[in-house]
């Protein structure tokens, strides 16, 4: 390769680094609170930068990690930053570190406040799943039968302090034998 086709080569690769860098923050800037996570969720409730009164800019502070809870000024709502999903109570604060019950579902929050998202265990070694697919119901808590990666894997639907946990070495409510890995067992 000649000098000036690295050169080219080198233009091209930094290009395209410095188009998903910008996407990603056209992404995190432009977007709404929504009602549930997700590209596809149920869509908006305030309107967010640049389109209201609310504005508050992701990457104009340069003394706060701009990561996403606590950095917006915005109503009750779901929000989406590069370190992921987060949902911000009306008052501000956020949930951390917990479960939460909010419209209808089960998150699981990570310490720094952001939506976990697929298999998650708890500090007793309870597995549990939490849905990764956009498909409106992201990050909730899985429970019933559900398919993972080709395997069938039953997780408790019972509100008695394990709901949501992956039934292990045991037979589940509908008379089907799951491993000690939670799959069934054909």
């Amino acid at each position: 390769m000649n000098g000036v086709s690295k050169k080219l080569l080198w233009a091209a690769a930094l290009s395209g680094m410095i188009i998903l860098l910008s996407m990603n923050a056209l992404a995190d800037n432009g977007q709404t609170a929504r009602n549930f996570p997700g590209w596809n969720g149920s869509g908006t409730t305030i309107g967010g930068p640049g389109n209201s009164s609310d504005y508050f800019d992701f990457w104009d502070d340069e003394e706060e990690d701009d990561d996403g809870p606590g950095n917006r000024s915005s109503g009750r709502g779901w929000y989406y930053s590069p370190a992921g999903w987060w949902f911000q109570y009306s008052d501000g604060t956020w949930p951390s570190d917990c479960w939460k019950y909010i419209d209808g579902r089960w998150y699981r929050f990570d310490q720094g406040g952001h939506m976990v998202t697929g298999w998650y265990t708890d500090q007793n070694g309870g597995k549990y799943y939490l849905n990764p697919v956009d498909d409106g119901m992201l990050g909730a808590m899985r429970t019933g039968w559900q398919l993972i990666d080709k395997k069938a894997y039953y997780f408790n639907t019972m509100s008695d302090g394990t709901l949501g946990r992956l039934l292990l070495n045991t037979v589940t409510p509908d008379g089907y034998k799951v491993g000690a890995d939670g799959a069934w067992v054909q």
